[in-house]
């Protein structure tokens, strides 16, 4: 498979896993109420920005980050960069005789 290919392939799952985390929570997230010292509990989370900020809790995406916008960025490269590694290892290349 061509470079090119692989790049494109990956931009358009990259893009479907980014649509699919606004409408199904397949992203891991904490979520702690707002008081000092806070115990985080691990739970699926959707990113839709509807429901993102509730009174009075903390919802920290993949652990690391409470902003929305970043998440979508992360969704987007984690996926790129698992599917250009998936189509490394299992694209067969055309060899010229």
């Amino acid at each position: 498979m061509q470079l090119k290919k692989k790049l494109m392939y990956s931009g358009i799952i990259s893009a479907a896993a980014l649509i699919t985390s606004i409408f199904i929570p397949i992203i891991p997230c904490r979520t702690a109420p707002g008081v000092p010292n806070p115990i985080y509990k691990w739970t699926p989370c959707s990113l839709n920005p509807d429901n993102v900020k509730s009174l009075g809790s903390i919802k920290e995406y993949f652990g690391y980050t409470t902003s929305l916008t970043e998440s979508y960025i992360l969704v987007l490269l984690i996926a790129f960069v698992v599917a250009m590694v998936f189509f490394h290892y299992t694209a067969k290349r055309k060899r010229k005789n």
